[in-house]
């Protein structure tokens, strides 16, 4: 067995080809995204020169794997799926993981589950059932603890153990203990700052991926850059179409 270093065919071959297909083939697993998470993945890709957005698509593509009835479901990048969505790309750049398309509904169901890549949990991280899931990318709602999460995450506070998505269980501690505000840019920031006191309880301690010894760094980051770079009531103007 070669334990060495892969070559970038080797892996391509492991990940699957990338392939385009159209928005509509794709179903979400899970009930909420964070909309100004998403914003930084949106403002990071039209950053890229144009030569670099191809490669960048190769590298960030959508994991999928395919169900019943021909569709694909959506099972990592959801936030750059939207991202990418709504900023009108033509087609959904996507990776095919598995191939469960011959199972019955219940059966893939639990493969999703036992895989860890179920979340039926709407924008209010209440559970839900698989058949309320949003049908599509462009109505998963904002959880905007979710993107609280992803900040932590982004500043070193924790990461992902293994295949396992820590910033679920980040953002329901986080739901459990910070006040919603306003959806501005200073309502955010003051939930963004009682996210890092929230982050050095003692309790946080027992939560997925909690890095004990961390050096928390958002110098030169999109968060950091937040109050100056994303314009909240022009996002949602956009958002909404208005």
């Amino acid at each position: 067995m070669n334990d060495g270093p892969k070559s970038r065919g080797e892996v391509e071959a492991e990940r699957g080809p990338l392939l385009r297909v159209h928005w509509t083939l794709l179903r979400p697993t899970q009930g909420a995204i964070g909309y100004v998470h998403m914003q930084t993945k949106r403002a990071r890709y039209l950053e890229l020169p144009d030569n670099d957005r191809a490669p960048f698509f190769e590298e960030q593509a959508i994991r999928v794997v395919l169900g019943p009835a021909g569709l694909m479901h959506v099972v990592d990048h959801h936030h750059w799926a939207r991202a990418w969505h709504d900023m009108g790309i033509p087609e959904a750049p996507v990776r095919i993981t598995d191939d469960f398309s011959a199972l019955d509904g219940d059966s893939f169901l639990r493969a999703l589950s036992n895989r860890g890549w179920m979340h039926p949990f709407d924008e209010h991280g209440r559970e839900i059932r698989v058949a309320e899931l949003p049908c599509s990318l462009a109505e998963l709602p904002d959880d905007v603890f979710q993107s609280l999460a992803a900040c932590l995450r982004t500043a070193g506070v924790f990461e992902n153990p293994g295949e396992l998505n820590a910033k679920f269980a980040w953002a329901d501690f986080l739901r459990q203990r910070i006040r919603l505000r306003p959806s501005t840019v200073e309502g955010f920031a003051l939930m963004l700052a009682e996210a890092f006191a929230a982050s050095r309880r003692r309790d946080a301690r027992d939560l997925p991926g909690y890095l004990s010894s961390r050096n928390i760094n958002t110098n030169g980051h999109d968060y950091a850059k937040l109050s100056v770079r994303f314009q909240w009531p022009l996002f949602e103007r956009e958002r909404l179409k208005i």
